[in-house]
This record gives structure tokens, C-alpha cells and sequence, in this order.
């Protein structure tokens, strides 16, 4: 009788191998928006004006990549920070072969509350594209923002490698090679024929005018000026 009961006691357990376990676990982490692979849906970044930029090359395009040339940090501060506020209140990894991403640049508007949702993982740059891969892996034990939906990747590649095709991050930070360029905002050179005395009296203005003058990214699908914090 004992036998019988133990037999059937076995025969009701479902056999389940590492493997499914953790498939199980990714289908319960709350995934990033959208794939980003060629031909796939635009992410939003709740930017606006850059969303907008983002649409009309994609649509010519069709690769849903945001690729930034230039100056690009100030653009993935911006980006990250509005992400990971309210109300958007997103999770996201930031993929770093530079060193260069400083993450107390960041102005979320929940403060650490916000903040302890950006991880950044360092790496070679002949590491990142394993790095990249394991993105999925290292956010599905993330139990501090189990809580949140998990946007996506930003890439901060090493020197020289700003090309790293397709599906490789959603944001990538690709110094002279990326379709959407970050430059100083222009600021109006001094009147030509000003006199020196008239140009030290003007030197402050001048000097706050560039300061407050933001940052402007241009491409062949449109640009928009954007200010720090």
C-alpha cells in the first residue's frame, strides 16, 4: 500500500531541470520594452523630441538603434535620468568599456530612491558584446527592482569601436560613427568691428550665455536642443 501511495506521489511530480526553472523565472522579470533588433518596435524615451528624431529614421531605416555621436554623454544623462523617474519609473543598465559614465551626473528626480535602479556594469571593450548578451542574466537577479519594468540597455563602447551592428544595446554611445550627433548648442559670436573694451565689458554676459546655451543634436531626420538636469 505504501508502495502504491509512493508510486503515485512520483508519478505527479513534474520533472523540471535547471533550465526550465530559470526560463520560468525570465518569463516573470519584467522585460525590456521591446527587442532591439532590426525591423523591431521603437522604444520609447519618453523624450519627445527625441522620440520623434527616433521615428522618422526608423522608418527609413528600419534599425531601431539610437546610435550618438559627438558629445554623448550629456545626452545619455539626460535620457537615463527620465527614464528612471517618475512617471516612468524604469530600471535600466548602463554597459560601460570607457570608464567615462559618471553616474553622479544623473539628475533623477526621486534622488537615490530613483537612482539605485541604474546599474552600471564596467568592462574591456573585447568584453562588451558578452557583457551586452548577458544583460537579461545579470537584470533577472536584480530583486531590488523587481518592481519595475526593465527598459533596456545603454552602451558606452571603448575607443574605436563605435560600430558594433545590430542588436547590440539600445543606446549606444558611438563617438564619430553614430547617426544622431551632441555639440555645444551655438552661441552668436561677438558683433563684428566690437572694440576690445567693448568685448572685456561683454565677457561675462557672453560667458553666461554659453553656459545656459545647452546642447544641440542634429541629424539628416531632425535635431532639438536639450539642457542639462
Amino acid at each position: 500500500m505504501q508502495a502504491a501511495t509512493g508510486k503515485r506521489v512520483l508519478d505527479e511530480v513534474e520533472e523540471t531541470n535547471l533550465e526550465e526553472v530559470l526560463n520560468s523565472l525570465r518569463a516573470a522579470l519584467p522585460g525590456p520594452c521591446s527587442p532591439s533588433r532590426p525591423g523591431a518596435p521603437l522604444k520609447p524615451t519618453h523624450m519627445d523630441e527625441l522620440d520623434g528624431v527616433a521615428a522618422r529614421h526608423l522608418r527609413d531605416t528600419l534599425a531601431p538603434t539610437l546610435t550618438v555621436a559627438g558629445r554623448s554623454l550629456p545626452l545619455l544623462y539626460k535620457l537615463v535620468s527620465t527614464l528612471v523617474s517618475p512617471p516612468h519609473r524604469h530600471a535600466v543598465l548602463v554597459v560601460d568599456a570607457d570608464g567615462r559614465f559618471d553616474a553622479t551626473r544623473l539628475a533623477c528626480e526621486g534622488g537615490d530612491d530613483d537612482l539605485r535602479h541604474v546599474y552600471v556594469r564596467r568592462c574591456s571593450p573585447e568584453q562588451l558584446r558578452a557583457v551586452v548578451a548577458d544583460a537579461e542574466g545579470f537584470m533577472l537577479y536584480r530583486a531590488a527592482s523587481r518592481d519595475r519594468q526593465w527598459w533596456g540597455t545603454v552602451v558606452i563602447p571603448g575607443a574605436g569601436r563605435g560600430d558594433l551592428g545590430p542588436g547590440v544595446g539600445d543606446v549606444v554611445g558611438a563617438g564619430w560613427k553614430g547617426w544622431l550627433r551632441v555639440d555645444r548648442d551655438r552661441v552668436p559670436p561677438f558683433a563684428v568691428g566690437l572694440g576690445l573694451d567693448e568685448a572685456l565689458a561683454e565677457r561675462d554676459a557672453r560667458q553666461r550665455a554659453v553656459d545656459a546655451a545647452g546642447w544641440a543634436a542634429t541629424s539628416p531626420w531632425g535635431g532639438f536642443v536639450f539642457h542639462d538636469g
